[in-house]
């Protein structure tokens, strides 16, 4: 634990040494939405871009129980600095869970979720239509919100976004993460870490499709809660103008150390 914590450190050490770097980003529209990866690529000096889940609805099923989880408004608030470097805020307004339990007792609970605060910077930058680029991500978890929906402690994560164009149809993305994620009693930090994988497809110019996976290796010192979860995840993108992007998509559980199911609806929006 303490050998990851020095490695995120590291991390955000070597973002921060790299935020004056010359700025060579296009001025596009660049989200991280929808799917299980995420883009390299960063958002352009001086704009601000927000990234909303409408809604997200999770169902987790297991030994006679239920659980239905809803968010609510999660965004990510990403702010182009420094050509190459950009500073994310994120939160999650309000968020609903209901438990099923074995014996039929229900639980319900609706409380306002974390907040996250960030430094994502540009390793490797795409010069043309096709290439490879590649970023890396340090991110704090803030526990300001309460529990089921906040996770009661402070956490941290590292991720290194790879994308690769191979035309102006197809796009290839590799996601690694390293975190020290919170205990599920809300109390102290483990080990998580794995990658996700991600296939884009251009539909049209407007309209896209990605199928993705991602495999998690979860050391929760909870036994009912430790293990590796599988999911894979079918997406669809539209952006029906410069500055505007809406999607929609679904990831299933591979396994049963995943939640069965996730639904979600989402729109990102450069200012």
């Amino acid at each position: 634990m303490r050998s990851l914590t020095m490695v995120l450190a590291c991390s955000v050490a070597c973002i921060a040494a790299a935020a004056d770097a010359e700025d060579s980003n296009a001025d596009r529209l660049c989200s991280e939405r929808p799917g299980l990866t995420t883009s390299a690529c960063i958002t352009a000096p001086g704009r601000l871009q927000s990234e909303t889940a409408l809604a997200d609805w999770t169902l987790a099923l297991g030994d006679g129980e239920r659980a239905d989880t809803i968010l609510i408004g999660d965004t990510l608030i990403r702010y182009g600095v420094g050509g190459k470097t950009e500073l994310r805020l994120g939160f999650t307004p309000y968020g609903f869970e209901r438990d099923r339990h074995a014996d039929g007792r229900v639980e319900r609970a609706g409380r306002v979720g974390d907040a996250t605060v960030g430094v994502k910077t540009s390793i490797v930058e795409r010069k043309e239509d096709t290439g490879l680029a590649m970023s890396m991500i340090a991110t704090a978890l803030l526990p300001v919100g309460r529990r089921p929906i906040g996770a009661g402690d402070w956490g941290a994560s590292f991720q290194l976004p790879v994308t690769y164009r191979t035309s102006d149809k197809v796009s290839l993305q590799v996601t690694p993460l390293v975190a020290a994620a919170v205990d599920d009693d809300g109390r102290g930090r483990h080990a998580l870490y794995g990658s996700a994988v991600e296939i884009e497809y251009s539909l049209s110019e407007a309209v896209k499709a990605a199928v993705s996976a991602q495999l998690t290796r979860d050391d929760d010192p909870d036994p009912t809660v430790r293990g590796t979860p599988a999911l894979s995840s079918v997406a669809f993108s539209w952006q029906p103008s410069h500055n505007l992007q809406l999607d929609l998509g679904t990831n299933v559980g591979l396994n049963r150390a995943a939640p069965d199911i996730e639904v979600f609806a989402g729109v990102s929006h450069r200012f």
